[in-house]
């Protein structure tokens, strides 16, 4: 996987659609896809112990 491709990822959490047309996702989509990311992880860490 490339850098590109995660970034896409994460900003699709973040609420980014990813369309043909559509241009490269923003800062405010990446960070909130970051954000959404952290809580799932935290939640995933919890959910072993």
């Amino acid at each position: 996987m490339l850098l590109g491709e995660a970034v896409r990822l994460v900003a699709k959490i973040g609420g980014y659609l990813g369309r043909k047309n559509d241009p490269p996702p923003g800062h405010q989509q990446i960070w909130q896809g970051y954000t959404a990311l952290q809580f799932m992880s935290f939640g995933f860490a919890l959910k072993e112990e």
